[in-house]
């Protein structure tokens, strides 16, 4: 992607800019010889003539032909009216999986690029960094702002989470890594393996930390700001200026006006940005009819659930039944008094047992109301009506990008409880200014491979963007923004969605990458999706044979992957066959270990 250079250096809001004079220096050098000043200037008369249509080298991008989204491609060049370009100046919005993938991406180039990665904590992980709740009050305490728990364990196997080039290394308990250890990892081994990725590629140079980004604004009519140019459609994209905060951590006992009074604020103009936030901060909760007015106990969301000893006695209900409210149902039910699991998708009560550690849960269908005396309803006409001391919503997070208001000059909608960001074409760039880019929306997906792909896609488009125009692409976005996602067409919730169509969407990330412009990388490309894929179903099944709410047995499988990228082992520590070859006749049982080969 090539720009106009930038007339806007980083700026220090509390500080004034200062320039040196160089005359002096200049002045000390000696002067050419008659045959060097006729050396250089044949030298400059030549350079001119071959860059007088400078286009800055780009990835290789599939021809719009090979790729039927694409008409009217769009070719980016420079046009600087005979100045020397300068690198692309590119911010990334967070370094967790999504904006650490970015970074690397942009980083591995090798083209000519100002990377800025602007983390709003003091460590890599986004999410994944868990801090744990205390009683006095104080930091890392006061608020637990991220959905990471104490007891939490990942519901994919590691093995598929994994970038394409840096797999897994996990020590088992013995610090041994000669045999598998577990694929079911925690939020610290996963915070680990994100912190070992930034220092494997070098990106922590990048990374701004404690940088709170507070506004980002289009410059559409900033005379003084030069514009991203596409030559060939009259297309010209805003220059991004972001705006932020650099907080320096605060220890115990500082008041938050001495906090702010350590701030310092920055200003700096990017060519483009990828907006890398996340979207698990902004909890959401469905309208329940009764509840503010009959409910006496206490109501949370799962974002600030953490140690499950704190429901010691009580009856709970977790409203959801999906990911989030299965585990936490289940987790309570070892210490609460009773536990209740309201879903949509059960038709009846259903009692779910764990034999082995005398827990149940209590499956429920949908709530509908809190009745007058504080009791439940639920859907079904179910003959429950409980009165539970806490009720957790386990509903999801709404999308939030606060530094994107009515001053960022973007047409960009997002609606709480509505779960859909528009217009995006293909669910990652503006349909309008592309330069801005919106990594990792898509949900119920394997996240750091299919965000690996986005940021790829991005910064190959950025390069040299082969796009359609920005007629079709916002036919596209609105026609996507409506059709209620690829799965359940209709729900606006569920615009985002991907599940099983996750591994064409991959695929389609990686055309627009060019990852399937040669023979080699498309076989290697394709080999690992069918990969990823053949994985996630394989315990996304063992998974979905369990009852919500009941023993988490499919963690127990323990996965490696084969390099080949053709087959993987599967251990079932808790499944076993009989072998009777011991030496004294008698029979013991064996883990049951198996190869799976994946279908080309």
């Amino acid at each position: 992607m090539n720009y106009v250079a930038s007339s806007a250096p980083i700026t220090k809001l509390s500080d004034s800019s200062s320039s040196s004079d160089s005359s002096v220096e200049r002045s000390r050098r000696p002067f050419p010889t008659t045959f060097q000043t006729i050396i250089f200037l044949l030298f400059v008369a030549i350079h001119f003539l071959c860059t007088s249509s400078v286009r800055v080298n780009s990835l290789e991008i599939p021809s719009p032909s090979r790729h039927p989204s694409r008409t009217n491609p769009l070719k980016m060049t420079v046009t600087t009216n005979g100045a020397a370009s300068s690198p692309l100046k590119i911010a990334v919005i967070g370094a967790g999986a999504a904006g650490l993938a970015a970074a690397r991406v942009i980083s591995r180039s090798g083209r000519p690029v100002s990377l800025t990665v602007l983390e709003k904590d003091f460590e890599v992980g986004g999410i994944w960094c868990y801090r744990q709740q205390t009683e006095d009050g104080h930091n890392p305490v006061t608020n637990k702002a991220r959905p990471m728990y104490r007891g939490l364990r990942t519901n994919l196997p590691k093995e598929v989470m994994q970038y394409r080039e840096f797999p897994w290394i996990l020590e088992n308990d013995d610090g041994c890594c000669n045999h598998p250890a577990p694929s079911f990892v925690t939020h610290s081994q996963v915070a680990d393996y994100l912190r070992n990725y930034a220092i494997k590629f070098g990106l922590d140079k990048y990374i701004k930390y404690g940088a709170s980004v507070k506004q980002l604004t289009l410059l559409r009519n900033d005379p003084d700001v030069s514009k991203v140019s596409t030559s060939s459609s009259g297309e010209q994209w805003p220059k991004i200026r972001l705006e932020w905060e650099i907080n320096t951590p605060s220890p115990l006992g500082v008041t938050s006006m001495q906090q702010s009074a350590a701030e310092e604020h920055y200003s700096e103009v990017f060519d483009a940005v990828m907006v890398c936030n996340g979207h698990y901060s902004q909890p959401s909760s469905p309208h329940i009819a009764g509840l503010e007015e009959n409910f006496k106990g206490k109501i949370m969301h799962s974002i600030s659930y953490d140690d499950p000893k704190d429901f010691i006695g009580q009856s709970v209900l977790c409203i959801g039944g999906r990911a989030s409210g299965s585990d936490l149902a289940r987790e309570l039910s070892f210490h609460a008094k009773e536990v209740f699991l309201s879903d949509t998708t059960c038709s009846e009560v259903t009692i779910v047992v764990d034999s082995d550690n005398d827990t149940q849960v209590t499956w429920v269908p949908k709530t509908v109301a809190v009745r007058k005396d504080g009791s439940v309803q639920f859907d079904n006409e179910c003959p429950l009506h409980p009165i539970p001391d806490t009720i957790i919503f386990c509903s999801g997070y709404d999308y939030s990008f606060p530094f994107l208001n009515e001053k960022s000059n973007i047409e960009l909608q997002v609606v709480p409880g509505e779960r859909r960001v528009s217009p995006l074409y293909k669910q990652l760039w503006h349909a309008k200014f592309p330069n801005l880019a919106l990594v990792g929306l898509p949900h119920s997906v394997v996240p750091f491979p299919l965000m690996e792909f986005q940021s790829e896609a991005v910064w190959a488009q950025w390069q040299k963007c082969t796009l359609p125009n920005v007629e079709e692409r916002l036919r596209e976005a609105r026609a996507d923004a409506n059709s209620g996602g690829a799965a359940n067409k209709g729900r606006v919730v569920d615009t985002h969605f991907l599940g099983d169509a996750q591994w064409d969407y991959c695929r389609e990330m990686a055309r627009f990458a060019g990852l399937y412009d040669s023979k080699k990388t498309a076989e290697s490309t394709e080999a690992y999706i069918r990969m990823n894929r053949a994985l996630y179903d394989y315990a996304g099944q063992a998974r979905k044979s369990l009852l919500p709410g009941g023993p988490d047995t499919y963690r127990s499988l323990i996965f490696t992957r084969d390099q080949s990228q053709t087959k993987f082992d599967v251990v079932d520590p808790l499944a076993s066959d009989v072998n009777s070859s011991d030496e004294d006749g008698t029979s013991s049982r064996e883990p049951v270990n198996k190869t799976v080969s994946i279908a080309s």
